[in-house]
């Protein structure tokens, strides 16, 4: 327990430094390489983890490959998050009619299946993560982003740490048989007391109440993120999204509140500043 700790932290320490290093210093171009790289290794996860047939790996190449087409539209053509959705959907679709001949009987249903997969990839994992950019390039782009961050990670501890102290109660023991409510609580305060402190000391312009509003809101958003995820692995019957970041499991474990919290912040920020 101890030994998984430790490599927790370590790991969380080491990979936090350098995420906010990049970000403060770094400028678009950095950003969006940071965008691209988690969602290539997002989508690389969970392409192992759903796709089936022995089309696999061209599979998912072709949604890698549309991961890098997301990302030079953002360049290219900003906001343009409707047309890439119609136009990869069809695309999707188009590709697996073709490939349709290779796959029949059972496996016909489940190439369909894996379709519907491939779809919804797209939403969760290559299109979602691009609004950090859209964070990125409001006014004060950079401190929104640490303060998103901050609601993320620091809650996330807040809640492992207040589970394994105050644990009694089970949040969702169908789906994460180890969150407890005690958990949940201790994170969502926790994220609000460090953002209360963030705002006080370099983001002034903040008001109180909207720190806190944002806090419980994307807090609790990341939580349901945190379920969603263990819903997916469960359904899979696996423990780990994958074994990448040492005492946490995948690149999926470790950002799956980040994500699904990500358009909440956005519409956060534009609905309350």
């Amino acid at each position: 327990m101890k030994s998984e700790l430790q490599r927790r932290v370590v790991t969380g320490g080491v990979g936090a430094t350098l995420v906010l290093t990049l970000l403060i210093f770094g400028n678009w171009f950095v950003v969006l390489f940071l965008i691209t790289g988690l969602s290539l290794g997002l989508v690389d996860e969970f392409s192992n983890m759903t796709l089936a047939l022995r089309d696999q790996r061209e599979k998912k190449y072709c949604l890698l490959a549309v991961t890098w087409l997301a990302a030079l539209f953002d360049v290219l053509v900003p906001q343009s998050e409707y047309v890439i959705v119609v136009f990869c959907f069809l695309a999707f679709f188009a590709y697996f009619l073709i490939t349709a001949k290779r796959h029949q009987g059972a496996d016909l249903t489940q190439h369909f299946q894996e379709l519907a997969l491939s779809q919804f990839a797209l939403i969760y994992l290559i299109l979602i993560p691009f609004y950090f950019r859209k964070i990125y390039d409001l006014q004060h782009g950079v401190e929104w982003i640490l303060v998103f961050l901050l609601i993320n990670w620091v809650g996330d501890t807040g809640a492992y740490f207040s589970g394994l102290r105050f644990g009694k109660k089970k949040l969702y023991p169908e789906i994460s048989p180890k969150k407890t409510q005690e958990g949940a609580w201790g994170g969502l305060l926790s994220g609000a007391v460090v953002v209360l402190l963030f705002k006080f000391l370099f983001f002034q312009s903040l008001s109180v109440g909207v720190a806190l509003v944002l806090s419980v809101v994307v807090g609790a958003t990341a939580q349901m993120g945190d379920l969603c995820e263990s819903f997916l692995k469960r359904s899979y019957h696996l423990k780990d999204s994958g074994s990448l970041l040492p005492g946490h499991g995948g690149l999926l474990d470790r950002f799956d509140g980040v994500v699904f919290s990500l358009p909440v912040m956005y519409a956060g920020i534009r609905i309350f500043t």
